[in-house]
């Protein structure tokens, strides 16, 4: 004969595990490996503080593996013209597409200071339209808390700019390091912020 379940007690509790779906379990991980992020954003900064003791070769680097993307991107292309089942049109588009990526990543990896004079104006007409994109947001944002930063940044990237293209082109040869470096030591401080936040149980993002 089957005994009836036995009916809890009136009072008890039903105990539900926190980590049930795994969350828990994952916290606790992240925080035992607090100090490999500790040593990732160190090793970050250090890389960093490198770059900017030595912005030529560092921009040579970033300018070499440009150019190889580009190169790999226009062999891409350029095969894809004979693989393609669509038509002449999308053909013609592979083969001007493909021959001006081979030729733009030829052109960074064996001529660099030529390719360096090219990126560099890139990157000085990308920093002036963030700037601009940075002030609209930030008046289309007003009265909103932050809006007068936002405005402020947008105002400092178009200064910015403005400057780096009165030094254009002296300034290619060193501004890509000098970017990446700045790069490097701000993703550095924030993992190390991240750490130090694990460490001590406090919600940080990266």
């Amino acid at each position: 004969m089957a005994h009836p379940k036995t009916a809890p007690r009136s009072g008890s509790a039903i105990q539900i595990k926190k980590d049930t779906f795994g969350m828990g379990n994952s916290e606790n991980k992240l925080q035992e490996n607090w100090g490999w992020f500790l040593a990732l954003g160190i090793g970050l900064m250090i890389g960093g503080a490198c770059a900017l003791f030595a912005p030529f070769l560092v921009s040579l680097a970033i300018e070499y593996v440009v150019g190889i993307v580009f190169a790999v991107g226009g062999v891409v292309m350029l095969f894809q013209v004979f693989t393609t089942k669509d038509g002449w049109n999308a053909r013609l588009i592979y083969s001007i597409l493909g021959g001006f990526n081979l030729f733009a990543g030829l052109l960074l990896m064996f001529r660099p200071l030529e390719g360096l004079v090219a990126l560099t104006l890139v990157l000085i007409v990308a920093i002036f339209v963030n700037g601009l994109v940075r002030i609209a947001v930030g008046v289309m944002a007003r009265p909103d808390e932050g809006s007068g930063w936002v405005i402020f940044v947008g105002c400092l990237s178009v200064l910015a700019s403005g400057y780096l293209l009165a030094m254009y082109p002296e300034v290619s040869v060193m501004l890509l390091g000098i970017v990446a470096g700045v790069s490097l030591i701000g993703e550095g401080a924030g993992y190390v912020r991240f750490a130090y936040g694990l460490k001590n149980d406090v919600s940080v993002a990266v």
